[in-house]
C-alpha cells in the first residue's frame, strides 16, 4: 500500500494515472463499482490506478456545528480501498482552502498538472469543487480540450432503490442490520475500548465487555440486541451478542454498549474489540423481574447462535 499525504508536486510519480475522487464513506457496494471500473481501466491502459479521498469528511469541515455521522473511519477506509486491490491512495487533509477551489482549477492544477491523470473515473452524481460545480459535464467539456478519457459509472441498485452512504446510514439508525451489510457489500463494524461497566451482565451469569468506542463519530446503530462477531486485537474472532441501550428493566442504568463473548474466558480490559454486526434479534425490553430478563438473555443466546452458524462468522 503506498499512501500519499500530499499531492505531488510534479509529474511522473505514477504511470499513466487512471484516477478517481470522492469521500467513499461507507466504501459501499456504488463505491465499489467504481474501483471496479478504475482497476478495468487502469488495466487496459497499463497504468496506476489512483484513488484521492480525505482524511476528514468534508461536511465536517463545511459544517462544523453539525454532528458528523459516519460509516467508516479514515483507517477502515483506507483499509477497505486497498484490500479492493487500489494500492495507490492519495489521502488528503480537507480544508476550508480546497473547499474554495474552483472546480476548473481543481481539474487544471491537481488532476492534470500534477497527477497527469490520463483517464478520471466519476460516479453518477459526483461533483468537486467550489458549489460543486464540477460536474459529469463541466468535467467532459474540461476533458475534451485536454485529452483525458472520462468514464461515468452509473449508480448501483438493490431493491429498486439507489446504494448510498445515507441510505445506510438511515438502515442503522434503525437497527435495519441486514440491509446495511447489504448495501455495503460488508458488515458494518465498530470499535472501541474494553472499560469497566456495572458488573450487572456477570451477576445475570451473562458477563459482558463494555465497550466505549474510539471514534465519537461513527454511527451507533439503534437500541437493541444484535448477533456479532467480536475481534480482539491479535484478530481472534469471537461469538457474541451485543445490546445497546440502557437496560430499562434497572431503573437510573446509563446508556451503553455491552457485548456478552460466547465460550470466552480472559481479561479484556483497556483493549480494543471490533464488533462486526451481523443482525438485529429483538429491540430493548423492561421485564417485570431480574428472572424474566435472564429467561430472554438465554433465548437471545439461542437466536444469535442459530443466526451465526447460518451466515459466515
Amino acid at each position: 500500500m503506498k499512501i500519499y499525504h500530499n499531492l505531488p508536486e510534479h509529474k511522473n510519480l505514477f504511470k499513466n494515472p487512471v484516477v478517481t475522487i470522492g469521500n467513499f464513506d461507507g466504501v459501499h457496494l456504488g463505491h465499489r463499482k467504481i474501483f471496479s471500473a478504475l482497476l478495468g481501466a487502469s488495466s487496459k491502459e497499463s497504468g496506476d490506478p489512483v484513488v484521492i479521498t480525505f482524511s476528514t469528511h468534508p461536511r465536517k469541515i463545511l459544517n462544523p456545528e453539525m454532528q458528523m455521522r459516519i460509516l467508516t473511519t479514515t483507517e477502515e477506509k483506507v483499509n477497505a480501498i486497498y484490500n479492493f486491490g487500489i494500492p495507490n491512495i492519495i489521502l488528503l487533509n480537507f480544508t476550508r482552502q480546497m473547499a474554495m477551489m474552483s472546480a476548473s482549477d481543481f481539474y487544471h492544477d491537481i488532476l492534470i498538472n500534477r497527477l497527469d491523470a490520463k483517464t478520471i473515473v466519476i460516479g453518477y452524481d459526483h461533483a468537486f469543487g467550489k458549489n460543486r460545480e464540477g460536474n459529469y459535464n463541466f468535467i467532459a467539456e474540461l476533458a475534451s480540450t485536454t485529452g483525458v478519457e472520462i468514464i461515468r459509472i452509473a449508480e448501483e441498485f438493490i431493491d429498486l432503490q439507489p446504494v448510498s452512504s445515507t441510505r445506510i446510514r438511515r438502515a442503522l439508525e434503525i437497527g435495519d442490520i441486514r440491509l446495511a451489510n447489504r448495501l455495503m457489500g460488508h458488515r458494518y463494524s465498530l470499535s472501541g475500548s474494553v472499560a469497566k461497566g456495572m458488573g450487572r451482565g456477570r451477576s445475570l451469569g451473562f458477563p459482558t465487555a463494555n465497550i466505549v468506542p474510539t471514534n465519537r463519530d461513527k454511527i451507533i446503530p439503534a437500541d437493541g440486541v444484535y448477533a456479532v462477531t467480536a475481534f480482539t486485537e491479535n484478530g481472534m474472532g469471537i461469538q457474541g451478542m451485543l445490546n445497546i441501550g440502557n437496560n430499562p428493566t434497572f431503573p437510573d442504568t446509563p446508556w451503553s454498549i455491552e457485548v456478552n463473548l460466547f465460550d470466552y474466558e480472559g481479561d479484556l480490559y483497556d483493549s480494543i474489540l471490533t464488533v462486526a454486526f451481523h443482525e438485529r434479534i429483538r429491540n430493548e425490553i423492561r421485564f417485570r423481574s431480574k428472572e424474566q430478563l435472564i429467561a430472554q438473555i438465554k433465548r437471545d443466546r439461542e437466536s444469535a447462535l442459530s443466526l451465526l452458524e447460518t451466515r459466515d462468522a
